[in-house]
């Protein structure tokens, strides 16, 4: 983290790039009043320092976009420094319209920005360099942190004071990407000395001075309200200092951790009645199927497909059921908040600076330049640290007891408090004509609206429809419906969002088109996709790799899959088996072949996400599902909410395919093509339809009864 001295001593001899209101521009600290949006500046002893404004929660985003700029630098790899920039509405990313890291947007948003400022950088070192030496700067070279030419030699670091001062370059030239140094290679990871040495802060590492612990005791269902609350014998406990309720439950301080948590154990609380009551998963799963009888709001109608398909012979129709899923960040939720009357500082680990920030406006009251909202490296973030009612919690308790205040999940807390990937319900019919050929699909999804509960409600909410309604599959008619689910059970962003369950209903249906068809899935995505050669490549690329058609090299069945989210283009061949006795499923390799388009900055960290990916969505595919009793969630910690295991983990092999378009994104598309990858193997190796998930030893035991 970096502190406001740090910031203020920088930003003499800083650049950045600056969000003004006719557009991007590179400005020098001097130039604006404005602060900055990403600063770089060199030190004497020549290393460089970047304030990155996205989040480095695992995904190597602080390396990725630090090569960028010493790319275009011509830096030394191993000089350069990175730290997390401070929240304010100067950092936002311009194209989400906020500080804010998600939806695989980071290097694609931050690229074109992070080449200029490096340039621009070079070209004035360059450019103080030849008034130095009174030479052309035909006659100069940027070599690795030097300006050279060919006799003299000066560092950067002792050039950058004077070409701070000079004018900003109109138009830096950017490199020819056969000039690159480090974009396109596998340099090491900048997090990665202190992760290993301890030194790096997480949010639940930050200590500071005066500091003290809280806990929220939180209602046993969601929608409950504190009617009245006994801290008679909480107050009894060694080290606890006050109680009182808070928008979200009671909050219990103390001097340490464990003294907050035995004196919340002594706590009660009496609690309205929740509407949710009585509803536990069987009553869950009958209210999702009832809403798929409702009418609901057109996505997208392309010709008459209910007609097409009523009047085929050939047709096929399923209904799915997906539950709500936990994120399952390795750190739990935690946040240290210090209000007072004229400040107020809080440490997180964020994704969503600018949410934070208006959050701490909104509880305090003060203007943004009195509020320091600093990002600690993630333990995981999923999407569930973009939701920043952790931190509203901290401030209210901060500001309440006016003095600094850890707010901590324990895990039990964590997995109760909500704010899951939404359960949905699918009704999904589809026909074919004589030769295979699809001719008509039906989707019809029951889900929570995402975006509503995240304070950005529309008509039909995104996340709903997302690739289906954008599907790049040609079907001469095609429904799509949504009917928006009114529960009262917090919904959030996971990982892949809408694409994590959409893909699995539209492609193990496309499975069961086809052997209704007699055609071979790989062939009948081909044709769906005839027009569409970045996704058609990355299928041959797979299947091919797989050694689609031939005997599964480890497993009994193989399964494909293909989806295109957040940008990019992905197909993956799952080799799976099934012991028929205990039911037990096992995935034993996967190929992945992934067109994120022409330029991809770091090979290595596109393999590691697509590795990360394809095992966070396997463990939802097999194991997981937050299970609710009358009282409230049943799940409460990883015995009752289970993970894929390192041993359970397969085989993954990554193919980067090289396509022309707009670059995409890495962090969520390899997630959404398993599951219904590992399905569709089941399906054509044993002839069972999932319709529902996690496959359970159990379920699958039923599915073979049926089958």
């Amino acid at each position: 983290m970096i502190t406001r001295r740090e910031l203020l001593k920088a930003g003499a001899l800083s650049i950045g790039v600056f969000l003004l209101p006719d557009g991007v521009k590179i400005l020098k600290a001097q130039e604006t009043s404005l602060k900055p949006a990403l600063w770089a500046s060199i030190s004497r002893d020549n290393y460089l320092m970047l304030l990155v404004n996205k989040s480095e929660m695992g995904q190597g985003v602080y390396t990725g976009l630090a090569m960028i700029v010493a790319d275009e630098l011509n830096f030394p790899w191993e000089r350069v420094r990175v730290k997390p920039a401070p929240a304010g509405s100067v950092y936002i990313d311009r194209k989400m319209g906020a500080q804010l890291t998600g939806g695989s947007t980071s290097v694609r948003n931050m690229y074109e920005f992070l080449r200029l400022l490096g340039a621009s950088m070079r070209e004035m070192l360059l450019t103080s360099a030849s008034q130095e030496w009174k030479v052309s700067k035909k006659k100069l070279s940027a070599r690795m942190g030097y300006i050279t030419d060919g006799k003299r030699k000066a560092s950067y670091g002792e050039l950058w004071e004077k070409a701070i001062k000079l004018p900003l370059p109109e138009n830096p030239k950017l490199k020819d990407p056969s000039e690159f140094i480090y974009i396109g290679k596998n340099v090491s990871r900048i997090d990665v000395p202190e992760k290993i040495d301890g030194k790096a802060v997480f949010g639940i590492d930050v200590r500071v001075k005066d500091m003290i612990y809280a806990l929220v005791e939180r209602p046993p269902y969601f929608g409950s309200k504190v009617m009245s609350y006994d801290a008679n014998q909480t107050r009894r406990v060694k080290g606890v200092i006050d109680t009182f309720p808070i928008s979200t439950g009671v909050a219990v301080c103390a001097s340490s951790f464990e003294s907050a948590l035995k004196g919340r154990e002594k706590l009660r609380v009496e609690w309205s009645k929740s509407p949710l009551e009585g509803f536990d998963d069987e009553k869950l799963e009958r209210y999702y199927l009832d809403m798929l009888k409702r009418k609901g709001l057109v996505a997208r109608s392309d010709g008459n497909a209910l007609k097409k398909i009523e009047a085929s012979p050939k047709k096929v129709e399923a209904v799915y059921l997906l539950p709500y899923l936990y994120h399952a960040t390795m750190e739990p939720m935690a946040c240290v908040a210090d209000v007072r009357e004229d400040r107020c500082v809080v440490y997180a680990p964020l994704q969503a600076q600018t949410w934070a920030l208006k959050v701490a406006k909104e509880i305090t009251g003060l203007p943004e330049d009195k509020i320091e909202i600093h990002t600690t490296y993630l333990g995981g973030g999923f999407g569930r640290k973009s939701n920043v009612e952790f931190v509203r919690e901290a401030i209210e308790i901060s500001k309440k007891v006016k003095r600094p205040v850890k707010l901590i999940y324990t895990r039990e807390d964590d997995v109760k408090s909500g704010w899951y990937r939404p359960m949905n319900a699918t009704w999904l019919k589809g026909a074919i004509d004589e030769k295979g050929k699809v001719i008509a699909l039906y989707h019809k999804i029951a889900v929570p609206a995402v975006f509503e509960w995240a304070g950005r409600p529309s008509r039909i909410d995104r996340a709903a429809v997302e690739g289906i309604e954008n599907m790049f599959y040609e079907v001469p008619d095609l429904h799509v419906e949504f009917v928006k689910v009114d529960l009262p059970i917090p919904v959030w962003f996971w990982r892949s969002v809408g694409s994590s369950h959409n893909a699995f209903t539209l492609e193990t249906f496309i499975d069961r088109l086809a052997k209704m068809g007699k055609r071979d899935p790989v062939d009948l995505r081909l044709e769906l996709l005839k027009n569409h050669e970045r996704a058609q490549k990355v299928i041959e690329v797979a299947v091919e790799k797989a050694g689609w058609g031939k005997k599964p090299r480890y497993g009994e069945a193989m399964g494909i899959a293909y989806h295109f989210s957040f940008g990019s283009h992905v197909a993956e061949v799952a080799e799976v088996s099934l012991d028929r006795k205990s039911g037990q499923v096992r995935v034993h390799r996967v190929v992945c072949a992934i067109d994120l388009g022409p330029m991809v900055v770091h090979p290595d960290l596109v393999v590691s996400q697509m590795e990360s990916a394809i095992n966070m969505g396997l463990s939802a595919a097999l194991k997981e599902k937050v299970r609710f009793s009358k009282n409230g969630p049943a799940s409460t910690n990883f015995d009752t909410y289970s993970l894929l295991t390192m041993a359970e983990a397969p085989q993954i092999e990554v193919h980067i395919v090289r396509g022309e378009g707009p670059m995409g994104g890495v962090g969520e598309p390899g997630l959404p093509p398993i599951a219904p990858a590992v399905a569709n193997a089941l399906l054509w190796g044993y002839g069972i339809e999932v319709n529902s998930l996690p496959m359970t030893p159990d379920y699958i035991k039923t599915l073979l009864k049926e089958a």
